[in-house]
Formats: C-alpha cells, sequence, structure tokens
C-alpha cells in the first residue's frame, strides 16, 4: 500500500487553524528613543513565538510626582543622574524574593550608571517571567543615584480551567502542567506547559490538535486554556468504482465528527487495504467549512476482484489433471467473497464451493462477525490422504468474532461422508465436529506481512459414526512472528505444535512435508502423525511491489506416540520468490532435503506466503 508521509504533511500544513489570538503588545520599548519606557496600560498581551498568551492584570498606582524621580530614556540623560550607583532598590515584587531578581541583574552597588546594563537589567528582570511590566527610576542617594525598579507582577492564579479538550482529560493535561495554583503566573513556565499541552496531544496522534490560546482574568485570579483539537468534518473517497462506499466507511474507526488523529487513520488505513481489493491508498486532506475543521479525502486504486483461471497439468502421482476456477472477490463491491472449483483428472474429481463474508449479519451478531461456508465433493484417490479410492461430500462453518483489539474467536462446525468407490472395500461412516480456536493478529498487512505476529491456538472435538461411535480430540498451536530487518527485509518463523487423541480420521492428522510444512519432499514422503512439531524460519527480501525474493529452513516430524525425538526430524532448505500477480500472490519455492544435492530439490507452486 502508498501512503505518502510526505504528502500528507503537506496537506495539513494547508489546513489553517484559527485561532484567534490577540496580536499586540512590544514587551520593552526602551530600544526606540521616542518610546516612554512609563507608558501603556496595564492590560498587555505577551506575544511567545507560536502562541498569544493576554494578562488582564490590575492597574497600578499612578507613580509619584516627576520632582520624585526621573525617567530613564536616552543615553544622554545619563548626564543628569549621579555616576555612582549608591543603592538599588525593587518595588513591586510581593511574591518574587529580592534575591531571584538581583541575582538576575548587571548593575552593582559602586558601579558607574550605565544605559545598556540598566537595559540589560530591564530585559534580564522582564526574562523572569513572573511580571507583567518593569520600569526604572532614579533619585539621588548619599553623593550618589539610587536605581529603583518598579516590578508589576502577574496575578496569582487560583483556578486554571481547560477548555475544549474531549480526548485528553483535564487532569492529564494539568499534570503536564508546571503552572500551579497558588502562584503567580510564570511566562516561561507558561510557555513550556504550552509546548508541553501540543506534545502531549501529538505523542496520542492529534497531529492537529494544539493550545489556541491562553489568557488570564485577573479579577477572579483564573486561568484560561483554549484548546482546538481538529474536527473530521467529512471523508470523501475517491477511485473505488467496484466497492461499494460503506464496505469502506465501516472499517473506519476515524468519523465524521470525531478528532482527528494520525496513528488512527493509519491503522484505518492498513485494515482497508488488507480487505485485499486495494492495491494503493493515499489520504489527502482539505480545509473544512471552518477553520478548526478538515475533510479526508481517500485516493484509491482498486485491484481486479473477479477472476477466471484454468489449466492443467501432470503429476507423478496425480497422473493428468485439468482444472477450471470462477473467482469473484468483493461480490457486488460488497466485500463477500466467492469460489467455485472443478478439477478433473486420472486419479481425482473435486468440486467445491467457497463463501465468506467479513460483516455477516452486523445488526444482529455484532459489527466484524465473519461467516464462511465451504462445500466439498471428490471422488477418487487423495494421494495427500489415503491411497484408497473415496467419495467425500462434506461442508463446514465457521462464525468469528471479535473479543477486543487484535483478538478474535471463531466457532466452527462440520460433517463429512465418507463412501467406498469402485474396488475400495470399507465401512461407510459419518464424521462430525465441532470446534474454537483463538488468533491474536497484529501483523501490518495480512497478504504480504512485514512486522506483527499471528498467534493460533485451535480446538477440535470430533465423532465417527460408524457400526460403533469412536471420538477424537485435538489442540493445534501456531506461532508466527514477522521481524522487521530493514526497509524491504524481514525474518519471518512459524512454530507449529498439535496432538490429537482417540481415534483421529485420516482428513484430520497432521502432515511434516510438503509445500506449507517442511519444503523438499514429495506428499508420499511426507510423515503423518497424531502428533507434530514443525519449524519454519524465512529471510524475505522485498525488491520491488511485484518480486520478493526468500530464503527458508524447514524442520520438524509428525509421529503418532511417544515424545519429541529430534533424530527423526526430517529438513529441508532452500530459495523462493513470491510474485504478486492479478490472480493474488505465487509462491514459488525450491526445496532441498537435507542429506541431498542442489539437483534433487523439488519446485513447488502454491499461492500465498507459506504463513
Amino acid at each position: 500500500m502508498k501512503i505518502n508521509p510526505k504528502k500528507c504533511v503537506k496537506s495539513l500544513l494547508l489546513i489553517v487553524f484559527g485561532c484567534l489570538l490577540l496580536v499586540h503588545s512590544p514587551l520593552l520599548a526602551l530600544d526606540d528613543k521616542d518610546a516612554d519606557p512609563l507608558a501603556g496600560e496595564r492590560n498587555q498581551e505577551i506575544d511567545l513565538g507560536l502562541e498569544k498568551i493576554k494578562l488582564d492584570t490590575p492597574k497600578k498606582a499612578t507613580p509619584a510626582p516627576a520632582d520624585t524621580y526621573r525617567r530613564f530614556k536616552a543615553e544622554d540623560e545619563t548626564e543628569k543622574v549621579k555616576a555612582k550607583i549608591t543603592d538599588i532598590e525593587l518595588q513591586g515584587n510581593y511574591f518574587v524574593p529580592d534575591k531571584t531578581i538581583k541575582d538576575a541583574i548587571f548593575s552593582r552597588v559602586g558601579e558607574t550608571v550605565s544605559n545598556p546594563k540598566i537595559k540589560a537589567d530591564l530585559k534580564a528582570i522582564y526574562s523572569l517571567g513572573y511580571f507583567s511590566d518593569v520600569t526604572v527610576e532614579f533619585e539621588d542617594y548619599k553623593d550618589g543615584t539610587r536605581v529603583i525598579y518598579k516590578i508589576f507582577e502577574n496575578p496569582v492564579i487560583r483556578t486554571i480551567t481547560i477548555h475544549g479538550n474531549t480526548v485528553i482529560s483535564t487532569r492529564e493535561i494539568r499534570s503536564n502542567m508546571q503552572t500551579q495554583t497558588g502562584k503567580i503566573i510564570n511566562f516561561k513556565f507558561l510557555q513550556s506547559d504550552i509546548n508541553r499541552i501540543n506534545q502531549l496531544y501529538k505523542e496520542k496522534g492529534y497531529a492537529l490538535a494544539r493550545v489556541a490560546n491562553v489568557d488570564t482574568d485577573a479579577k477572579n485570579h483564573t486561568l484560561h486554556v483554549y484548546i482546538i483539537e481538529g474536527i473530521v468534518e467529512s471523508i470523501v473517497l475517491e477511485g473505488n468504482k467496484n466497492t461499494q462506499d460503506y464496505v469502506i466507511l465501516r472499517e473506519l474507526s476515524i468519523k465524521p465528527g470525531s478528532v482527528f488523529n494520525e496513528k488512527l487513520l493509519a491503522k484505518d488505513l492498513k485494515t482497508v487495504f488488507n480487505l485485499g481489493y486495494f492495491s494503493e491508498i493515499n489520504p489527502v486532506f482539505e480545509p473544512g467549512s471552518t477553520k478548526d475543521k478538515i475533510i479526508i479525502v481517500l485516493k484509491i486504486k482498486e485491484t481486479r476482484t473477479s477472476t477466471i483461471n484454468f489449466g492443467g497439468g501432470f503429476g507423478e502421482a496425480e497422473g493428468w489433471f485439468g482444472f477450471i476456477d470462477f473467482s469473484v472477490n468483493n461480490l457486488f463491491g460488497t466485500a463477500r467473497n466467492m469460489l467455485i472449483r472443478g478439477q478433473s483428472g486420472q486419479e481425482l474429481q473435486t468440486y467445491q464451493f467457497k463463501y465468506s463474508d467479513p460483516w455477516f449479519l452486523p445488526d444482529q451478531l455484532g459489527d466484524h462477525t465473519g461467516f464462511a461456508f465451504r462445500r466439498w465433493y471428490t471422488v477418487g484417490t487423495d494421494i495427500y490422504l489415503a491411497d484408497e479410492d473415496k467419495i467425500r461430500n462434506g461442508w463446514d462453518a465457521s462464525i468469528t468474532k471479535p473479543l477486543r483489539e487484535n483478538l478474535n474467536i471463531t466457532y466452527t462446525l462440520g460433517s463429512e461422508k465418507v463412501d467406498p468407490y469402485g474396488t475400495t472395500t470399507f465401512e461407510s461412516y459419518l464424521q462430525d465436529t465441532i470446534g474454537v480456536s483463538f488468533s491474536y493478529d497484529t501483523r501490518d498487512f495480512w497478504l504480504n506481512p512485514h512486522s506483527g505476529a499471528l498467534y493460533t491456538l485451535a480446538l477440535k472435538e470430533g465423532w465417527k459414526y460408524t457400526s460403533y461411535t469412536s471420538g477424537f480430540f485435538k489442540a493445534t498451536m501456531d506461532l508466527n512472528q514477522y521481524i522487521p530487518i530493514v526497509e524491504g527485509q524481514t525474518f519471518a518463523t512459524h512454530l507449529g505444535v498439535g496432538s490429537g487423541f482417540g481415534d483421529v480420521p485420516e482428513g484430520e492428522l497432521y502432515w511434516a512435508g510438503g509445500a506449507n510444512t517442511i519444503r523438499g519432499y514429495y506428499p508420499s514422503e511426507a510423515k503423518t502423525g497424531r502428533r507434530k512439531v514443525i519449524l519454519n524460519l524465512e529471510y524475505r527480501n522485498t525488491f520491488n511491489e511485484i518480486f520478493q525474493g526468500v530464503l527458508f529452513f524447514d524442520t520438524g516430524n509428525a509421529w503418532n506416540d511417544g515424545f519429541i525425538v529430534t533424530s527423526d526430524f526430517i529438513s529441508g532448505w532452500g530459495p523462493g520468490v513470491r510474485l504478486t500477480t492479478p490472480l493474488g500472490p505465487i509462491r514459488l519455492d525450491y526445496g532441498i532435503p537435507s542429506g541431498r544435492t542442489l539437483g534433487e530439490g523439488i519446485i513447488h507452486f502454491s499461492i500465498g506466503q507459506a504463513f
């Protein structure tokens, strides 16, 4: 699937979130020779870069008459004060200790009054973050000059109110803030709080959320933090000519009216891609009707969903055979799948019908409830089961329901009637089965996983009815792990173990040897039994969207009784290729059995990955 993150970011940059912010207030006008450092209201808005903070501070007492001090305005006024600093006084700091302020300034008692240092002092005091305004005054003192810094502290905050947050709790936001009640506001802490809140949203995937505005109500001693989270106004689909809109939209956890989350969207797109009907899904973002909304446009490229395959061949054991398949994936654009298959050969005739629906009766059974049904009829000798002519007529059905994220439960029910055919003589029997399985699936892409895992535990119980009734029970566990190495390269592992008890019929026995277990062996060489241990290792290197190279090693055994005996294991290794075609993923493996030469390998042709 092609999901271009750079395009997503560029699109996001087009979205302008209206933060009706207040733009005013130079912090200090001392660099302007015509500016009066005492001028200006005490109601100031402080520009902190990306955000604006409005401080509604109460007006302070008016300055003392001009004859009690002189304003420090310009360089030439240093001539009007006595050169030596004989005292430094702070006024107006009721909560911030004198030491904190004096440690920040550059001027010292005994030094000469310096215009650059006084300016630096004002800037340093203001930069502490506790004050809404700072001015300087001078008066004669002990044959020198007393420098008086008049300080206007920010208000004390008794209440912090968070507005606009719906996906992150107020408690969690408050826990990430340095600003606390019972203390005066500090601009530096507040800017840090803004950054922390923005980062908190970003870490959770809410890429469009941000602090839009912060202001104080000095009268009520309240700090207000306003957050815009970014709402999805609508989701538009483009390019899905054969797929109904609802098939795609029902897979999305992001809905119109919800807060946009980039992590959730990426997960949703993987879910849609795993339907198997699309080769590309690219999201594009457009501005919504208001500045706090966006429109998500999904540009989709569909794959071929209906195929008719036919062919034939010759096998040493199978003899000549021909087949025809009619496969319809995404039936009528509803995500339902159907397969009709027929095969006729010298040894075996097979007819099969499959149907599946990933959203079966959602109103009655709930979302994501899957249903699958299979019907088969075979006549002749199935070399993979036994060297006898039989008629097999059976069916099975399954219902899959999600238990929680990534964890599903599947219930199965099946029945098969087996009769002798031709010269074969045995007592006909009916076999019924019931089962339950659990699967934990975190794979990124189901058809060709690069990361994640698939763990399954299957339990099956069956009954065989002849002149007497016998039963069996099977427990099978498969553990698949996909470990990304570098981009395009994956190390995949599979461990399969199983054990059967009772009168396990031949169709339910475990196999070790062949295209799907241990490669490099003919069916006639495979081992069968009521117990199994299979280990498969694969190194996969994806060269492009069509071609993937594989190196594999398989080992294991199937046996009837007793414990594992590793000396009885059979092994195979070799190279393989995976080809993505309009007919689906094709697998070609050249398996070389252990102890044999390179030329004694076997080519295995299959559909899909080995595991």
